[in-house]
């Protein structure tokens, strides 16, 4: 893949439809709502150890807490939050080790036939539990909280450059779609 062009960074878009595989749960792990106190600690820390280029060029210009602000202040805008649906992951020794947070689009031009389309708003795993496969467990919970809203679609993507989300989305049988550019800032 070429350099993105100065002030972008390649994006790659992942979309589950009907027919793709299901998601497997894993045994070992749990989900729950989580307060938002933990919810935006939890954030401030997956940004500031992003390999995500937009997050990280936004970290350092406003800091995490103001990262974490202008992320959420996005949300009401373009997506509806279904009570219930933003989920922490907890392992077998009761530690919260990431978080998926799953909308659903208001743009109606997204909708089909009646039924919603989906996407993972933000989802992360904390620094020091990466590298355990959480990051496919998360996708995979959003997945079944989608298919159970009846959406026809899932779209979702993450920077090219985070190997183990791009990865996720692969284990998850999303269907990958060519790389494009994004603005970074």
């Amino acid at each position: 893949m070429t350099a993105p062009d100065t002030g972008n960074y390649w994006k790659t878009p992942f979309i589950w439809e009907p027919g793709c595989p299901t998601p497997v749960t894993q045994e070992a792990l749990r989900f729950e709502e989580p307060t938002d106190t933990w919810l935006f600690d939890a954030i401030a820390q997956v940004m500031s150890d992003s390999l995500d280029e937009s997050d990280s060029f936004t970290v350092v210009r406003v800091g995490a807490a103001q990262a974490v602000a202008e992320l959420m202040g996005m949300l009401p805008q373009y997506f509806e939050r279904p009570a219930g649906w933003w989920r922490a992951c907890i392992d077998a020794q009761d530690r919260k080790v990431g978080f998926v947070l799953p909308v659903l689009f208001k743009d109606p031009t997204r909708w089909k036939d009646g039924k919603p389309q989906g996407t993972i708003f933000y989802m992360g795993v904390l620094p020091e539990f990466r590298g355990r496969g959480y990051s496919l467990a998360l996708v995979n919970e959003a997945t079944r909280l989608f298919n159970q809203a009846s959406c026809w679609r899932i779209f979702c993507d993450t920077g090219t450059s985070n190997v183990p989300m791009v990865n996720a989305f692969r284990m998850a049988g999303y269907t990958e779609r060519s790389p494009w550019q994004r603005p970074i800032g």
